[in-house]
């Protein structure tokens, strides 16, 4: 039961990752703002900021614009989350 709680807090280190990423590349403050859709802008709910599940869930694609979103946001929270499991 640890292990799955480990997974989880991976997960969502590795949706923090994303946003870091996303940010810093684009010269923007991490700290400051909602995390939005890089293709439409809009800012993102709570239930799309869900690691991993909200990606499967909306198949891929933001909920506003309809959008693919990136393989990179799933394929980072998956592998940080999978490395705090293999790390514990």
């Amino acid at each position: 039961m640890v292990i799955f709680f480990i997974f989880i807090f991976g997960l969502c280190i590795g949706s923090f990752l994303n946003a870091v990423i996303w940010r810093l590349h684009r010269k923007e403050s991490f700290f400051k703002g909602r995390s939005y859709c890089p293709k439409c802008r809009h800012s993102l709910g709570a239930r799309d900021l869900i690691p991993l599940l909200s990606f499967l869930l909306l198949k891929g694609k933001c909920r506003y614009c309809k959008e693919k979103i990136s393989w990179q946001y799933p394929v980072v929270e998956l592998a940080t989350g999978l490395l705090f499991c293999l790390v514990y």
